[in-house]
């Protein structure tokens, strides 16, 4: 009944909205229609242009945002914020990039519509983004320059939408470097799109890794986040067939609509502690605050601590041969420690050997393993080596060290996030029970079930997988290394218990577990290390990525080719201006040196001197379409920039000066500066294109290669 219902309700929110899938469609193949829409394009102010067209037949207000204003950069680009005004004080922003979201672009012109039928509670702005993709510092233009003109707003509350096609599932970004959305925002919002049936994916560590700021790269919602408004980025990923197309993007409709009202009264809590649990797809969304859940989890581990430490067993004797022994827990913790870092060392050494720095991207798991089973390889030798040394023997010291030591990486997770700190208990616990135990079979069992937070932890960072998280620890010679440590070691220290347990009451002279888990953990970090320096993971089916840089200095007249790979190239043939070079035995990295037979660029320019000052008007002319102009006047002796017809930024020394002209500027392009007069200029322009003409090819079918142009010019004005 509950389905028909919602069923029901769908259907009458969709009809009476005016919500046309077709619409959308039609929008979104539009807009793929103008092909790119990066910044400054003519496919960009096509789309421009569209969406205000359509604004004005739906008698929607908006404003066009030039991006142009700022100092920090330049961009031929600009926004479009189209306002609907809500009968409650609250502000939703819905965003969306023009480069890089057809369906996300064309799902805005249908909300506009929806919205303007449909009064909001809130007061919607539907701002259309330009200039989001670029590798210039200054990127993402539109959503720094809109996200600054709201950030001083209150109740104000934001989603990105990002998407190029109709997806099949919602990636959701809740933050990173710290801060995330705050509790009712994420909760209100996995809610709605569970409701409504909507495919979403967000996983609690996706929070904690955010929180921890080891996310790694979040594009336009740093902005956002900057600008402290409570912003998560939808991220549209696959596609779906038309018939279920349909009925997503109704769904989605429904879902603004259902948000909206939901969030008519703005909690003014900025609350972001809170476990999100979703184990799986069809499973309903929860989430906690974070204190009641670690108060239970705390009050249940005192609990059975008390009764470990009561029941099983009187600990006073142990506790005096720790204190007695109390030099070899540091001892051994160092010695572990340095093994990680050694492991971390042959890590990098076997990379270099393959020529392969970015491999482990492609095998995280293999050489996380690798990392960890060399770093216990060596811990077991160790134990076997020392055995004629006059360390501790009594298992007793070591499974009560193990204990220390979980304590002491509890105490150290609750300084990063106190949810891992919830985690770590579980092995504080299974370490007391693996203490109080007598029976060697439980005291395995025990050991194993204290491996499982540490196993399932590494099976997540390694499944998602964070890329930022892996390297740190796989890389990272001090940090990765420390964590680590904290991690293995009680699990050692519990071995080595173990071990000395079965010499101390089985009265066996030798014990076998420890000879034989050392074996076995060095023919497996052997076999992987063979393994990973044959891996290749390009074929003709994932053919390898190759970087072709046409660099072309006409100040030397001068062409080499900058050719560059994630792996080693080897051999291949090398076509150019209609002729056909052999390349033998390439690593990852060659350059090239070519006959010089191109002038792609050229500045025509012109002076005229006035009361002082000297005004110099130029043009940069040649190859079609450059995607990135770099400007810098330079000066053997101080000057003085008064003025120019972009923005620009003088160096500290006052000899040098960089102009800003933004990405894919009209070409040919203007210049014109105004400097005191005795300056002598040096003008210095480096022109990109993405897609030069007459560009070099690799030829090979488990090559992929891609080619741009850069070209270096100077002239004296």
């Amino acid at each position: 009944m509950r389905y028909v219902f919602s069923i029901m309700l769908l259907f009458l929110v969709v009809h009476f909205s005016g919500a046309d899938p077709s619409d959308i469609e039609s929008d979104m193949n539009l807009f793929l229609s103008f092909g790119s829409r990066a910044d400054g394009t003519d496919g960009e102010n096509e789309a421009l242009n569209y969406i205000a067209d359509k604004l004005k037949e739906m008698d929607i207000g908006f404003k066009r945002q030039l991006l142009n204003t700022e100092k920090r950069g330049h961009s031929f680009s600009q926004n479009i914020i189209a306002e609907i005004p809500g009968t409650s004080e609250g502000q939703f922003i819905i965003a969306a990039p023009i480069d890089g979201g057809a369906f996300s672009t064309a799902l805005l012109l249908e909300l506009a519509k929806v919205f303007k039928e449909n009064p909001p509670k809130n007061s919607v702005s539907l701002i259309f983004l330009g200039a989001e993709e670029g590798e210039s510092d200054f990127h993402p233009y539109g959503s720094r320059i809109a996200s600054e003109s709201f950030k001083r707003e209150n109740n104000i509350f934001a989603i990105y939408l990002e998407g190029e096609l109709l997806p099949q599932t919602w990636q959701l970004k809740i933050g990173g470097n710290g801060k995330v959305a705050p509790y009712w925002f994420v909760k209100k919002l996995t809610s709605v799109l569970f409701s409504d049936f909507i495919p979403f994916r967000l996983r609690g560590t996706d929070i904690q890794v955010a929180r921890l700021g080891i996310q790694g790269e979040i594009g336009p919602l740093q902005s956002w986040l900057d600008s402290n408004i409570p912003t998560i980025l939808l991220k549209g990923s696959g596609t779906v067939n038309n018939a279920e197309g349909d009925r997503q993007i109704k769904n989605l409709i429904k879902a603004f609509l259902d948000l909206d009202k939901g969030l008519e009264v703005i909690p003014k809590t900025k609350e972001s502690i809170y476990i999100f649990l979703r184990l799986f797809p069809g499973d309903i969304p929860r989430i906690i605050p974070e204190l009641p859940y670690v108060s239970v989890f705390l009050g249940i581990s005192a609990l059975l601590l008390f009764i470990i430490l009561l029941r099983f067993r009187d600990v006073r004797l142990n506790m005096r041969r720790l204190s007695q022994y109390w030099w070899a827990w540091p001892l051994l913790f160092v010695i572990v420690f340095v093994f990680f870092f050694l492991s971390t060392l042959i890590v990098e050494e076997t990379l270099l050997l393959a020529d392969f720095p970015d491999i482990w991207v492609h095998a995280p798991g293999t050489f996380v393993f690798f990392k960890i089973v060399i770093a216990a390889t060596l811990s077991l030798n160790f134990i076997l080596i020392t055995r004629g040394l006059p360390l501790p023997r009594s298992p007793h010291f070591y499974s009560y060290a193990a204990i220390v030591t979980s304590g002491l990486a509890s105490l150290v997770f609750t300084a990063m996030d106190i949810t891992i700190t919830a985690y770590s208990l579980w092995t504080i616990i299974n370490m007391m029970l693996f203490t109080a135990s007598r029976n060697i079979r439980r005291k395995t069992f025990f050991l194993l079930l204290s491996i499982v937070p540490s196993f399932m932890g590494l099976l997540v960072i390694i499944r998602e997988p964070y890329s930022t998280v892996i390297k740190s620890l796989l890389l990272s010679r001090i940090s990765g290394s420390l964590v680590l440590t904290l991690l293995i070691f009680p699990i050692i220290l519990a071995f080595t218990s173990l071990s000395y347990w079965r010499l101390h009451y089985d009265r066996t002279r030798y014990s076998v577990l420890t000879p034989a888990a050392t074996f076995t953990l060095s023919l497996s970090s052997i076999i992987t290390l063979f393994w990973i320096l044959s891996l290749n993971p390009y074929s003709e089916k994932n053919p390898q990525p190759l970087k072709i840089i046409d660099s072309i200095n006409l100040v030397f007249n001068e062409r080499q080719l900058e050719i560059s790979s994630p792996g080693p190239i080897g051999n291949a043939e090398l076509f150019l201006d209609g002729n056909t070079y052999p390349l033998e035995n390439l690593g990852r990295t060659a350059d090239v040196r070519m006959p010089f037979n191109r002038t792609p660029l050229k500045v025509e320019s012109d002076t005229r001197s006035f009361l002082g000052r000297r005004t110099i008007t130029g043009k940069i002319s040649g190859e079609a379409n450059p995607g990135n102009l770099t400007i810098h006047l330079n000066s053997t002796t101080p000057f003085t920039l008064h003025e120019a017809n972009f923005p620009f930024e003088m160096s500290p020394s006052g000899a040098s000066a960089e102009v800003f002209v933004g990405d894919n500027p009209p070409f040919p392009l203007s210049l014109m500066f105004t400097v005191n007069n005795d300056a002598q200029l040096i003008l210095s322009v480096v022109g990109y294109w993405t897609e030069p003409e007459d560009p070099p090819h690799i030829i090979r079918r488990d090559i992929k290669d891609s080619v741009s142009r850069t070209v270096l010019l100077e002239v004296s004005i």
